[in-house]
């Protein structure tokens, strides 16, 4: 009996150990005198003094710093006017469990920042703009996300605390199986508006859909990498208008309660958890098959660096060497430069875009190695890396001129990424788009007279032209279109589809009509065009991406 009893008492005393960890103490947030201002992490000294303040809404309280005002706000609409009431009114039977309380949403400008607080819980190698805690109804976005971006993660996170939140004590009980991955990030991935989700995962979705390589429900509970968060999505969507939205929540209720089993699923929706993967997994067929009987280029040709995993973002010069980014060793991404067979790295650092000075003798790169996202200026012939600080904040892309005295910056200052050209001593001499959508993908035309670049400001992406003065939208089917690129000879290309399926077009500059130049099954990534009417093309095919030479 004594025996049985010191069980109990140990199981409580861990209880509250993980209580005591999820709940910090009050003193983590700290009121001044003034009552205006908030101190996170107290433990780690920060980088800079942070004066806190704290937006109060219905159903949120967030906390912000300097310089954030801008994007509290934008936070403050898409929770309140987006977020909240597309996810809290589908399961708000949940809340006769658990009384709802107001989530506190920490904004932290850099990853450097975070990790300097007592919100930090990843590394700054992580590259999650998020992240949801649970146990103590809390969300932190880290790093000034795009527009796009912030949707997204604020929409996904919020998901995760208001599906989960009422069952906290289920989650730390041992009495229950716990929430598999596929419908813990499924439900997240469902709620988030459709153009928020990031596009490769629905590009790995219809690579394994053709391929006949789907996932089984334990692979995706895993949720690791694109493939399994697109999986548990779907799965979602096809539950969601089979059976009806509102059996989200009743499946999710169910699963806590009764346990993840076939019973429970035989009594929501008289179908097994075999035989409901089953029906979804026909379902997908029918949805992804534009392409599927068209030839494969990658049975046709081979590879340039096959050894080199998850190639991106390729640029050449005209003596033929190539640059382009690669995990190879590990990090998302390094920069590598191909001449001829011989490959090697040019960065050790994190880099998540770069461009090629006309002459070929530098590299701009942009980079959040340190947990802040800086440009810096790479000399090819000494190795020297400098910082390139502009007088944008929180730059996001950059493309260089082809005259090669100014450079085109996409940067987030406001909570969404606008255009503008910059000198090469920093200054910005012109606003190519400033609107409340997101501007990106800037490419300049051969002459330097305009930028092309990507807005969603009329739902899909579409491409526009701008040229400091005044900006032009040119396509308008509704498709997407992505990444410009500029042939020497002055014609546009892009990247044009839907449903993880994306081809190389051409964009014709007068009516913005686009006509496909790729007719393969694989569905293009990354394009640049050559001077003899050659591209080289980033292909996805069996959870590579790789570059190809394609010669129309």
């Amino acid at each position: 009996m004594a025996k049985k009893h010191r069980f109990y008492i140990l199981r409580l005393l861990l209880f509250f150990f993980i209580l005591t960890l999820a709940y910090p103490s009050y003193s983590a947030v700290e009121l001044s005198n003034t009552g205006g201002e908030f101190r996170f992490g107290k433990v780690k000294a920060p980088p800079r003094p942070l004066q806190w303040k704290v937006l109060t809404t219905p159903h949120f309280e967030i906390f912000f710093y300097q310089e954030m005002e801008e994007l509290s706000q934008r936070s403050r609409i898409i929770l309140e006017e987006e977020a909240f009431d597309r996810v809290f009114s589908d399961f708000r039977d949940l809340y006769t469990l658990t009384p709802y309380r107001k989530i506190r949403v920490i904004l932290f400008a850099s990853r450097k920042e975070y990790q300097n607080s007592q919100a930090s819980g990843l590394s700054l190698s992580d590259s999650s703009e998020g992240v949801a805690h649970i146990l103590i109804n809390r969300l932190v976005v880290i790093g000034q996300p795009t527009f796009r971006d912030l949707r997204g993660v604020l929409t996904h996170e919020i998901t995760h605390l208001i599906t989960l939140g009422p069952f906290k004590g289920d989650l730390l009980s041992s009495m229950t199986q716990g929430v598999p991955g596929w419908i813990a990030e499924g439900l997240a991935e469902y709620y988030m508006p459709a153009e928020t989700r990031f596009p490769q995962r629905e590009v790995a979705l219809r690579d394994v859909v053709l391929r006949g390589e789907v996932d089984a429900l334990e692979q995706i509970s895993q949720v690791r990498g694109n493939l399994h968060y697109a999986e548990a999505w779907s799965l979602t969507d096809y539950i969601a208008n089979k059976y009806g939205q509102a059996q989200l929540s009743q499946m999710l209720k169910a699963v806590i309660k009764e346990g993840y089993k076939d019973q429970t699923f035989k009594r929501l929706f008289n179908r097994s958890l075999k035989e409901l993967w089953t029906d979804w997994r026909q379902e997908l067929t029918s949805i992804y098959q534009e392409g599927a009987e068209s030839p494969s280029y990658t049975q046709l040709s081979s590879p340039l660096f096959a050894e080199y995993r998850d190639q991106t973002m390729v640029k050449t010069t005209k003596e033929g060497q190539i640059f382009f980014l690669s995990s190879h060793q590990g990090r998302f991404y390094d920069l590598y430069l191909a001449e001829g067979e011989k490959v090697k790295r040019l960065t050790e650092q994190t880099v998540s875009a770069f461009d090629l000075s006309p002459d070929g003798q530098q590299l701009i790169f942009l980079s959040d190695q340190d947990g802040e996202r800086k440009l810096y200026l790479l000399s090819l012939e000494s190795g020297a890396v400098t910082p390139f600080a502009p007088e944008v904040t929180n730059p996001v892309e950059v493309a260089w001129s082809p005259q090669g005295d100014r450079l085109a910056v996409t940067a987030n200052r406001k909570g969404d990424a606008d255009l503008f050209v910059v000198g090469l001593d920093g200054k910005i001499l012109s606003v190519i788009a400033d609107s409340p959508a997101d501007e990106t993908s800037p490419a300049w035309a051969p002459d330097g007279q305009w930028v092309a670049f990507v807005s969603t400001l009329q739902g899909y992406d579409q491409i526009h032209l701008g040229n400091g003065k005044t900006t032009r939208l040119l396509t308008r089917q509704a498709l997407h279109h992505r990444k410009p690129a500029w042939s020497k000879d002055g014609k546009l290309y892009c990247l044009t589809g839907e449903k993880g399926y994306y081809r190389l077009a051409e964009v014709d500059l007068n009516n913005g009509q686009t006509s496909f130049c790729w007719d393969y099954r694989e569905t293009v990534l990354e394009m640049l065009p050559q001077e003899d009417e050659a591209f080289l093309v980033v292909l996805y095919n069996a959870g590579r991406s790789e570059i190809y030479r394609f010669q129309r």
